[in-house]
């Protein structure tokens, strides 16, 4: 697929509900707020594997009270189980406990972030919890910047501005951390990652625009909105513009890319986040789908979870965006479409595939190494 083509795609996404954010916030442009879309023609494949994942529970409703939200897009999950979620249309950081009860909230909305004050935010849309620190770092997407909390909420530093130099951002969004401390931010519209200190200073940056390739060595996205660093250092990144799954290892060399346009397993209609459990597993939102798609420790395709299949009431439709897990592998969805919170459970832990099952569009995957985090990794395949 020719990557010049996905600019005139972003233009199909919906944008945020409009009603309270489109009076108190500034109009973004297309580009601001669109994801890629694709049509298909090809049936949909039926899932019939095993299932990994029931619902729990859930929590909020529509609204700018302290238990409610307007589109939350992003969430982490502390040590104590309680739950740090991006109010994005509210700019704001919600705070809940374990039972999902309103525990505090930070920031309003402007572009002030002034050093030991409250914060403004505009269209904030990422959250993480530092466990070194436990300072809360937010992606204030529309302010182009990164915004550093304490425990109390208020600023610590801030960094960014619009652009595309280093140290710049075009829409920033998830945010993760290497075993060294440094923090990386997956700068979206400019289909980058970059790595700064804890301080905010700038240290490097790989990837750029294009479609994941087997004969390349470079990074190649499109329209990212999804990161997380597992305990090697690879980036596991939602290619959304490129309906794909893919892993990176340190400076951005490609080791596997999963996945591609359609609502089938192992395939992709809008991957917008992801989350690795303690025990291992790999998950990923795709948003308009209503879904969550596991991968093991290999990156191998090996269940899903879908909304549908258990409806909590009539006519509900997700929008998956943000996912986190706590210390038990349960899993939190932010549902931006609905305002509200999701939380499902494993059910067992996954079996391991005996025999990856091909393609129908992909080679058979690369033999199972003796080492499979030595070198470059595992191939793109």
């Amino acid at each position: 697929m020719n990557p010049r083509s996905f600019p005139i795609l972003l233009a199909l996404w919906a944008a945020l509900p409009g009603g309270a954010w489109a009076r108190h916030h500034s109009t973004p442009t297309p580009e601001e707020t669109a994801t890629p879309t694709a049509t298909s023609t090809s049936t949909p494949i039926p899932y019939d594997g095993p299932k990994l994942y029931t619902y729990d529970t859930g929590w909020g409703s529509k609204g700018s009270g302290p238990d409610e939200l307007n589109s939350p897009e992003g969430i982490d999950v502390a040590p104590d189980g309680s739950m740090i979620i991006a109010d994005t249309a509210n700019s704001r950081i919600v705070i809940w406990d374990r039972e999902g009860r309103p525990v505090t909230t930070y920031g309003s909305f402007g572009s002030r972030a002034d050093w030991q004050n409250p914060p403004q935010f505009n269209h904030p849309t990422a959250v993480f919890r530092s466990p070194a620190s436990g300072q809360i770092f937010v992606s204030d997407t529309l302010n182009q910047r990164i915004v550093v909390l304490d425990d109390k909420g208020l600023v610590v530093s801030t960094w960014g501005a619009q652009g595309n130099a280093n140290g710049q951002f075009n829409q920033p969004r998830s945010i993760g951390q290497d075993h060294f401390g440094n923090i990386l931010v997956l700068d979206t519209g400019n289909s980058r990652v970059q790595t700064f200190s804890a301080l905010g200073q700038f240290i490097s940056t790989w990837g750029a625009l294009g479609e994941a390739s087997p004969n390349t060595y470079t990074a190649r996205m499109n329209q990212p909105q999804g990161m997380a660093i597992n305990p090697i250092d690879q980036a596991l990144v939602a290619d959304t513009g490129n309906f794909r799954f893919q892993v990176f290892n340190t400076g951005g060399v490609p080791v596997t890319v999963q996945g591609w346009y359609g609502d089938g397993p192992d395939q992709f209609r809008e991957p917008t986040e992801v989350a690795q459990t303690p025990q291992g597993l790999i998950a990923v939102t795709d948003g308009v789908t209503g879904r969550v798609e596991f991968f093991n420790h290999r990156f191998e395709f090996i269940g899903q979870w879908t909304a549908s299949d258990e409806q909590q009431a009539p006519n509900y439709h997700p929008h998956f965006k943000g996912i986190a897990s706590d210390g038990e592998g349960r899993l939190y969805l932010a549902d931006t479409q609905n305002s509200t919170i999701l939380r499902i459970k494993p059910l067992k832990a996954p079996d391991e595939p005996k025999t990856p099952t091909p393609s129908p569009r992909r080679p058979t995957p690369t033999p199972i190494d003796s080492d499979p985090y030595g070198g470059a990794g595992f191939p793109i395949r």
